[in-house]
């Protein structure tokens, strides 16, 4: 993947790497080359073909295309996913930062991320956002597609690329894509 790298104390980075943090990240986290590091992520352009994932849903097949994709009430069949660790908190946010764009580096695949809406057990709305807000700049950096089950109520905290959704409406299975109905099915308790 990203050849060029940067050594920052004993953290290396990848270029593609670097893009995905925030000027405000880089000033926190790398300390007195923070400008060097700025200059050098906003000056690096990254190309990478973008990924897509087929999956089907209410008997369709749907391709998810780089971006946050938002499921709750199933689970579909991410072939070839990798699948986060049940990080929390300040863990799950370092890991989102730091070690997940080294994977990416090594091997573009599509990610899941499991339970979104548990992990955080404070401050949990700032929480979610932010990570949102970091696999997103993850999901445009590498190309990714990236699938976040959720409730609810993550559903509708952030711009989702497309949503899947079941659940039962009057004792009866329903279940959307991107809020329209698709049929009916079994819907599963998430």
């Amino acid at each position: 993947m990203s050849r060029q790298v940067v050594v920052v104390g004993k953290e290396v980075f990848s270029l593609s790497h670097l893009k995905v943090f925030r000027r405000e990240e880089i000033e926190k986290f790398m300390g007195d080359v923070a400008g060097e590091l700025t200059f050098l992520s906003e000056n690096t352009v990254v190309v990478f073909s973008p990924i897509r994932l087929e999956v089907t849903f209410c008997g369709e097949k749907h391709v998810l295309s780089p971006g946050l994709t938002h499921v709750r009430g199933t689970q579909l069949e991410i072939a070839g996913g990798a699948y986060l660790p049940a990080f929390l908190d300040e863990e799950y946010l370092e890991y989102l930062l730091f070690d997940l764009p080294r994977e990416l580096d090594k091997k573009r695949v599509p990610i899941v991320v499991e339970d979104s809406h548990k992990r955080f057990t404070r401050w949990v709305h700032e929480g979610l956002m932010y990570s949102y807000d970091i696999l997103s700049r993850i999901a445009k950096v590498y190309r990714v597609p990236i699938i976040v089950y959720g409730d609810r109520e993550t559903e509708n905290m952030w711009s989702f690329v497309k949503t899947f959704a079941c659940e039962k409406i009057e004792g009866r299975g329903k279940c959307f894509v991107d809020g329209k109905p698709c049929g009916e099915g079994d819907a599963t308790s998430y």
